[in-house]
């Protein structure tokens, strides 16, 4: 397809559209439109030659499918290919967009890879000569072509493909579409395993080793039944070019032969075949043979699959997490600088307490998000700690102070008096957001109006940061307090911030233990001192 393809992005979710015009750039397509809604899309393309579109199903005003409905209709459009891009997963679903005529259906959430793999695939290759938004800008510039002049090549939608999976027919179904390969120089046995097999399976034949690895290679083959003794390339050596090829090494291999000592038994299943059955075979017992077989491999087919969508998923929250540190942005710069703003004016002693307060929370809070990729690092073990001294008692009042501020509806306080000399070796970013997770554990674990007392206790080369709140951990959650993704069920809850208290101390050469008992929970964090 020309680079130069005009496509359409519908969504109604403005950071979709940028994600995908960013994807569509790094593919080397900027000759990109967009739309909110289906109405806004249909009124550009009466306007715009549009090659492809990009659409989310749920909109207002339009759907993603009435428009699909509306562009099948149009004799302009019916064959423009269309992706639908939805978190509409479910089976009735994509049979909808399926009998609609869509192209590619692409579930959210989705990866870059995957993207843009479905979408290369989607719109395969087209003749030269361009698609028709492309033939029409070359055609405004180019003298007026002869009447007899060929017309520019339409862009083919690829054929559409339901690989979704849970859309699967029901595995006995899919069996008797399975394809088994049968492997014999003697035509009379073939004859045999065919017609007993014919009636449940799609059957191909080979009479040589040779033949049996050009028709596996050039066609999906689902089970091969293969003789051992052939002439040229016996079944041993078949079966091991089979497996040594990663395009057919999936593909289950059952041996059939007179020889059956065990010391051909063993070989044979050491190649990789998966079952070994002895000639004349009995056909009940074979065709029950080769059903296992067929299930297993597709079952396997089914999990491999499955990976690939779990590591698929791995990588799409890496990316929404890259998209949603760079989106919150925006919105702290905002506030930075409105605090800055109202700093520059007279304010009384308390506004502009509060008001610099705002500032260097919104200082950290970019910080913050510059610092989220460490805990990736942490997690596999590769993050280098920067350690220096640093007044802890400053940093607890900063945090504890903003705590306050951020409970003031249920009246929490927080009781802290910094010893004389609470220099601590780590980074100070660091442990301004571990305190800051701690503080708020323990705030939203303790009653309305209730107190959180901090003391700083100092050891032999280490400190000791007691935080003591009213409240007792749930049984359930002793064991797993730190543990990632453990929650008590509370609402809006992660178990991200406990899980990143120990990983941060521990990054910095310290520690994080809780005890709980007779309505309190005193969480202590050890960390290094000069």
């Amino acid at each position: 397809m020309h680079k130069s393809a005009a496509i359409l992005i519908v969504d109604d979710y403005l950071l979709i559209r940028t994600a995908v015009r960013q994807v569509l750039a790094e593919l080397g397509f900027s000759n990109v439109f967009q739309a909110d809604n289906g109405k806004a899309a249909q009124d550009l393309m009466r306007k715009q030659p549009i090659d492809v579109v990009i659409g989310d199903w749920g909109m207002p005003v339009m759907s993603g499918l009435d428009l699909l409905h509306w562009m099948r209709r149009d004799a302009r459009h019916a064959k423009t290919p269309f992706m639908m891009l939805t978190a509409e997963a479910n089976p009735a679903a994509v049979r909808s967009a399926l009998q609609a005529g869509v192209d590619a259906y692409m579930i959210k959430p989705f990866t870059v890879h995957s993207f843009a793999s479905k979408f290369m695939a989607m719109i395969g290759t087209v003749q030269d000569g361009g698609t028709p938004a492309a033939a029409a800008a070359e055609a405004a510039r180019a003298p007026e072509p002869r009447p007899d002049a060929a017309s520019p090549p339409v862009l083919k939608p690829a054929p559409v493909q339901a690989d979704v999976i849970g859309l699967q027919a029901p595995l006995a179904e899919r069996l008797k579409r399975c394809t088994v390969l049968i492997v014999d120089d003697v035509p009379s046995n073939i004859e045999v395993l065919a017609g007993a097999l014919k009636d449940e399976y799609a059957i191909k034949v080979a009479i040589s080793g040779r033949k049996a690895l050009e028709i596996a290679a050039a066609f999906p083959v689902d089970l091969i039944l293969l003789d051992i003794m052939m002439p040229v390339m016996d079944g041993f050596e078949t079966c091991r070019q089979l497996k040594a090829d990663p395009a057919t090494a999936h593909v289950p291999v059952i041996f059939l032969s007179a020889k059956d000592a065990v010391d051909d038994i063993v070989g044979g299943l050491r190649l990789g075949a998966v079952d070994y059955v002895s000639k004349p075979a009995d056909p009940t017992i074979l065709k029950a043979r080769i059903a296992t077989h067929l299930a297993l491999a597709t079952a396997m087919g089914d999990l491999k699959r499955q990976n690939e969508l779990l590591i698929e998923n791995a990588h799409l929250r890496e990316d929404v997490e890259r998209m949603t540190r760079h989106d919150l942005k925006s919105p702290i710069a905002v506030t930075l600088h409105a605090s800055q703003a109202l700093l520059r004016g007279d304010l009384p002693d308390a506004q502009r307490e509060h008001a610099h307060m705002i500032e260097m929370a919104a200082n950290h809070a970019l910080d913050m998000i510059n610092r989220t990729l460490d805990i990736h690092k942490m997690e596999k073990g590769e993050y280098q700690p920067a350690l220096q001294p640093f007044d802890l008692a400053a940093v607890l009042s900063r945090v504890a102070q903003q705590t306050e501020l951020a409970f003031t509806d249920r009246r929490i306080a927080i009781r802290f008096a910094a010893p004389d000399d609470t220099v601590c070796l780590g980074e100070a970013l660091l442990c301004y957001s571990m305190f800051t997770n701690a503080f708020k554990n323990a705030a939203e674990a303790s009653p309305p109006g209730g107190a959180i007392r901090v003391d700083v206790a100092p050891g032999p080369g280490t400190l000791h940061v007691v935080i003591d709140n009213e409240g007792e951990v749930p049984l359930t959650m002793r064991g797993r307090f730190f543990d990632k993704y453990a929650t008590a069920g509370k609402q809006g809850g992660t178990g991200l911030g406990t899980y990143s208290i120990r990983l941060m101390a521990a990054v910095q050469g310290g520690d994080a233990a809780i005890e709980t008992g007779d309505g309190h929970t005193r969480l202590t964090i050890t960390l290094p001192c000069v």
